[in-house]
């Protein structure tokens, strides 16, 4: 066999095979690299459709946090980002019903539902926003109405994104296999097409290390946020972060409890706009610089104008703010001196009775503004208690959010034995009030002074 093939007649065989294997090849990778293109195609597709789908939400947040916020402080500034939302939004939900429809879906349920985002959207701009911004005297009642338009628009959205999301899976899976097939035809025409496997592999390997250089970014991004609380002796401290951010340690909310110098301490609470690691950016950067100017011997007023400068200058978009409240301990004096820059309100528990701490300014980011500061008490035995905006403003499944009266009254009535407890406690009631569904960063913050 071996003399019939290296023969003349074995050469003929061999030239003959090469010339009927190549083309087979040939038309085999060509058909391979035409589904290859077909499913890019469709992955790319799914894409749009995912990143349309976040954009829909993207909009839908930014219409509701400008018109609330103009509605708070009737402040311009806030309709620059929703009448750019409010423009981008039907684009968004045109790429979402064409992608709909050239894949079978005219006339199904993803159809139905972006006929309805169009008319939740369209509802939500006639009969809440166009009223609040122009001023209607019932905007506690037009909010609480476009709390339930938003909800059921978000519960139309979650299918469609999952649905482009299971697609986007399914493409992946199909591109996989084909690969595998690709692979295969690889070795069997090893001759001919040896040098396609090694530039795949190469590939392959770029992008394990562009995935691992990426992971470890996001890992040490996330190391960086994460809160080191610099906590005195003489301070007990309790502290729960929930992220709204899905799969995520970290997003938007900041606290902090650092330690000036032996009877001072620095108090920080605050919410930064957005979510994610985008956001946990600008929480680094809250901390450390509110560390840096309390250091420099400032008031809180001070600290919280300054700090005011320090963010307009590093974040100049119109739609970037901060809630804020910055406050110093003094364990000689027993007092507690702060500034509230648009934040929640803070709670004093002293014994039995619970004393609410007001805002003493905007928000930060506005420009211009003035910063008050105020003063309380705060012993050995007090408790001091800060909160972002995820605990006030839970709803419950029909959507109305925390009344602030019965968050001082679970404040008051819960067992303070120590912080850590009072602030698990507190969590844990939220949750159950929202029937555990979280939608927005929540950070609770408790001390007391000890000596």
């Amino acid at each position: 066999m071996l003399r019939t093939l290296f023969s003349f007649r074995g050469l003929i065989l061999v030239f003959g095979l090469v010339a009927v294997g190549l083309p087979v090849a040939l038309v085999a990778q060509l058909g391979i690299v035409r589904t290859l293109n077909g499913i890019n195609e469709n992955i790319a597709d799914t894409r749009a459709g995912q990143l349309a789908s976040a954009a829909l939400l993207e909009n839908q947040l930014d219409e509701e946090t400008a018109v609330r916020g103009y509605a708070a402080i009737r402040n311009a500034v806030f309709l620059e980002p929703y009448e750019r939302a409010r423009t981008a939004m039907p684009g968004n939900l045109a790429t979402i019903e064409r992608l709909v429809a050239g894949a079978g879906g005219a006339g199904s349920d993803d159809a139905r539902r972006v006929a309805d985002l169009r008319r939740l959207n369209a509802e939500w701009q006639s009969s809440v926003a166009t009223p609040i911004l122009a001023g209607a005297p019932n905007q506690d009642a037009l909010s609480l109405h476009g709390k339930s338009l938003i909800d059921r628009f978000r519960a139309d959205l979650r299918p469609l994104d999952g649905h482009f999301v299971a697609q986007y899976r399914a493409a992946l899976q199909r591109r996989d296999r084909l690969i595998a097939t690709t692979t295969t035809v690889a070795l069997l025409s090893i001759a001919l097409i040896g040098i396609e496997i090694l530039v795949f592999g190469a590939v392959v390997v770029r992008m394990r290390r562009e995935l691992d250089r990426e992971r470890g970014f996001v890992e040490t991004l996330q190391s960086a946020a994460s809160v080191r609380l610099l906590t005195p002796p003489h301070f007990s401290v309790g502290t729960v972060y929930r992220s709204a951010t899905r799969g995520a340690r970290i997003g938007g909310d900041v606290y902090d409890v650092y330690r000036l110098d032996a009877d001072r301490t620095l108090v920080v609470v605050g919410d930064v706009s957005g979510k994610g690691l985008a956001a946990a950016v600008d929480t680094t950067f809250v901390r450390y610089s509110v560390r840096t100017l309390a250091s420099e011997g400032l008031t809180p007023d001070q600290i919280v104008l300054r700090f005011d400068a320090l963010y307009r200058a590093a974040n100049p978009a119109p739609e970037a703010f901060v809630t804020l409240c910055a406050g110093i301990h003094d364990r000689r004096a027993g007092s507690f001196a702060y500034a509230n820059a648009g934040h929640e309100p803070c709670w004093v528990r002293r014994g039995g009775a619970v004393t609410l701490l007001a805002p003493t300014g905007p928000v930060i980011g506005l420009g211009n503004s003035r910063f008050d500061a105020a003063q309380t008490s705060l012993g050995a035995g007090d408790l001091l208690v800060l909160a972002t905006d995820g605990l006030t403003e839970a709803r419950d499944p029909a959507g109305a959010m925390i009344p602030i009266e019965r968050v001082t009254a679970w404040i008051r009535d819960l067992d303070a034995t120590t912080p850590q407890g009072l602030a698990d406690a507190l969590v844990a009631l939220v949750t159950r009030y929202s029937h555990g569904r979280i939608t927005d960063d929540l950070a609770i913050l408790a001390v007391r002074p000890l000596v």
